[in-house]
């Protein structure tokens, strides 16, 4: 972060006068629209579903529960490459649409992608969203029941009120999610400041005019965070963790209930993983399957590998919030994890640039540019806050006591750490591990980056597949990431829903 903030006095920018004329405007004006848009959208599917599923019972609501979460298993641009299979120009469901009524729908647009993007992250505002309503709320909604608030009235004003804090921060995730992504909004023709990143980069062969592109993509991310902590400031969110007893809907309102997590269930995950279903098992794999299990092999290594050595420094930062005292070092740890916050083509850049000046000036015998430690390393950057934020939850829930009775037997902060914290983390390590593995596999930006040469795992592999528009053999490793990440995420579900109630 460092090397991108101060790029202004150490990277020259020969093109940064055309970038800001010509390329910032409508790149910025772009992003924040899209921004808008997905995130108010997200918000009223995820708020909406998660309080169906929380405060109801109807048909269907058991598998609803767990079923919108799917959504998360398709990363933003698999879904968007889908849509515009089906819903593009020369899309299936358009030229059909087309041969029956003369009009041809084509999704391929900001108010497109929009909607395709909300589908897929939803469950960002969905899951704490449902569990504030579904162990939060009881006493509340029970007292506004008294007072003689109907239905939707609790709902507007004592449930959403009241789990502002969570559904505000599921909406700054999902803004984080939009701000990174750059397969979706390429294939799209969408103008944002992450392919202003690239365009200067890899286009106008400007790496200065990249990294002050970055500095306002910061600026941005600084802001959205700014804008989550003022939001909580006098807010109180509802934590008396009493189970709500869920209303049964009947006739016509139940139908309406399963109709809408139907709908968004269909829209969001079993339309687009049916197509790549459908694509992958009926076209012509021979020339193909070994580079794709190739691609399979190296996104499993690297996942794990970014999985093992983000493990390895989240515990060390764990044990430092837990037996250090100095306020400093608690300062450095919560600085050590703003990398989740920041989209992976700023890291991809800043590392990038790190890297190329350790190669000029070092004089090794080797170059950091284009190995798998550099990319293991910005994984850690990116994904060290998803790793943390598990295990200091679950470190937090230990009782100090039994530190104190260890410290008090002479145990050092060490071996109170590895002989009492360390084995009651376990099930947290593994959520950790488990969601950073999730995060690796589906990351775009930062693996086109900083991959080595002739080096591809299953989302540069559908990247390249769409960017030459080859969409339906894009299918198959599309495919294989949903299923790489599909078990790790209905487990985390599941362990979640427990902690429900």
């Amino acid at each position: 972060m460092v090397v991108v903030v101060t790029a202004p006095f150490h990277a020259p920018a020969p093109e940064w006068s055309h970038v800001y004329r010509d390329v910032l405007p409508m790149h910025l004006l772009e992003t924040i629209l899209l921004l808008g848009g997905t995130v108010l959208l997200t918000v009223v599917i995820g708020v909406l579903s998660a309080w169906l599923v929380a405060a109801y019972s109807f048909p269907l609501r058991g598998a609803m529960r767990w079923m919108l979460v799917l959504p998360l298993a398709l990363p933003t641009y698999i879904s968007a490459y889908t849509y515009a299979s089906l819903f593009g120009a020369t899309g299936t469901i358009s030229l059909w649409v087309h041969d029956l009524s003369g009009f041809r729908p084509d999704i391929v647009g900001l108010p497109g992608l929009i909607v395709v993007m909300a589908l897929v992250l939803f469950p960002y505002v969905y899951l704490p969203a449902r569990a504030v309503f579904a162990s939060g709320l009881r006493e509340q909604l029970e007292a506004a029941r008294m007072l003689g608030a109907r239905g939707s009235r609790r709902f507007l004003r004592v449930a959403v009120p009241l789990a502002r804090p969570a559904i505000v921060g599921g909406a700054v995730l999902v803004a984080m999610e939009t701000l990174n992504d750059y397969g979706a909004v390429k294939y799209y023709g969408i103008r944002t400041l992450t392919t202003a990143v690239f365009r200067s980069w890899t286009g106008l062969s400007d790496l200065g005019s990249a990294l002050r592109v970055a500095i306002l993509l910061l600026l941005l991310v600084v802001l959205l965070l700014w804008w989550e902590r003022r939001s909580r400031i006098h807010r109180q969110q509802a934590t008396d963790a009493v189970p709500m007893v869920r209303q049964r809907l009947t006739g016509k309102r139940a139908a309406l209930a399963t109709i809408w997590c139907l709908l968004v269930l269909v829209s969001g995950f079993l339309l687009p993983a049916g197509k790549l279903l459908l694509d992958a098992f009926t076209i012509d794999r021979t020339d193909t399957w070994a580079i794709d299990l190739i691609a399979l092999r190296n996104t499993l290594g690297i996942a794990t590998g970014a999985a093992f050595l983000t493990l390895l420094i989240a515990l060390f930062l764990v044990f430092i919030l837990r037996h250090e005292r100095k306020s400093w070092t608690h300062g450095l740890v919560r600085a050590a994890t703003l990398g989740y916050a920041v989209p992976g083509a700023v890291i991809a850049v800043g590392v990038m640039t790190a890297a190329g000046t350790i190669d000029r000036q070092a004089g090794l015998s080797f170059t950091l540019i284009g190995t798998i430690g550099l990319l293991l390393y910005a994984f850690t950057v990116r994904f060290l806050a998803v790793a943390v934020q598990p295990l200091q939850g679950s470190l937090t829930r230990q009782h100090s006591n039994v530190d104190d009775a260890a410290r008090m037997l002479g145990a050092s902060p060490g071996r109170i750490f590895l002989r009492v914290n360390l084995p009651q983390l376990r099930p947290a390590i593994l959520a950790a591990a488990m969601l950073v593995a999730i995060d690796v596999v589906k990351e775009l930006p930062l693996t086109l980056i900083l991959r080595p040469f002739n080096f591809n795992t299953l989302s540069t592999r559908v990247f390249e597949m769409a960017r030459i528009e080859q969409l339906r053999e894009a299918a198959a490793p599309a495919l294989l990431i949903v299923l790489c990440v599909l078990p790790p995420l209905l487990f985390l579900d599941r362990q979640l829903a427990r902690s429900e109630g």
